[in-house]
């Protein structure tokens, strides 16, 4: 009971840093949840399938802004690297603007990177090629995710934080211009349900490059689901 009233704590803090954030700027409060499968055909297959799922609600978690559906395959190099390669459809809707529909091409490798504060840091990079029907470019984005996690002994939770730097390596005539793109850092925990299945909860500060002077910084509560098959 003390670790779900911790659970309790840590969540209300979550959603009292965003309220309070949000009220202070002109910042939108969201609300974000996902799906992440993996599967592999044997257990000593190393080929692998990954398929992710995302909602994202805007307007104070009000209406639907933002669905991801994302497939891939993937290719166990060694015990420290694996290769995925795979097409994501995006879909982003505005109110009084026609929905902005995204294809993308994505090529990825997770790996292992060291044992840090008593927890493991771990790292994805991933390279995509988004396709819009505004334009005729291919814009090329390089994304850099690190992840620590310190699993508390005796206990099925986790600490987390995590954070992933978007950088646009080209202009595109539909509108994606070079350079910094966004930043997400996510602080929060994870509930071990099995050893396959792990729920991950907590606040995403998501920072955005717009065309203007100035960036806009969004305030997230994140929900997101593991599913080892």
């Amino acid at each position: 009971m003390q670790y779900l009233n911790g659970v309790a704590v840590l969540v209300s803090a979550f959603f009292a840093v965003a309220s309070s954030a949000h009220a202070q700027d002109d910042s939108d409060f969201q609300a974000w949840s996902a799906v992440f499968l993996t599967a592999k055909p044997s257990e000593d297959s190393r080929f692998l399938l990954w398929f992710d799922g995302h909602a994202r609600f805007r307007d104070d978690a009000g209406r639907l802004g933002v669905s991801i559906l994302r497939p891939g395959v993937g290719w166990r190099v060694s015990d420290k690297l694996d290769v995925w390669a795979g097409y994501a459809r995006i879909v982003s809707r505005a109110d009084g603007a026609p929905d902005v529909e995204e294809d993308r091409l994505w090529q990825q490798a997770t790996y292992p990177v060291t044992n840090v504060l008593g927890g493991r840091l771990t790292g994805r990079t991933r390279l995509e090629q988004r396709f819009r029907g505004t334009g005729d470019d291919t814009g090329y984005r390089l994304r850099q995710f690190a992840r620590w996690e310190k699993r508390f002994e005796g206990t099925p939770f986790s600490a987390l934080v995590a954070d992933e730097l978007f950088v646009n390596v080209n202009d595109a005539d539909w509108g994606q211009r070079s350079g910094f793109d966004q930043n997400r850092l996510f602080v929060g925990g994870a509930l071990h349900l099995s050893k396959r299945a792990r729920f991950e909860g907590g606040y995403l500060n998501n920072i955005l490059n717009l065309a203007g002077p100035d960036d806009q910084m969004n305030h997230n509560v994140f929900f997101q689901l593991f599913v080892n098959l």
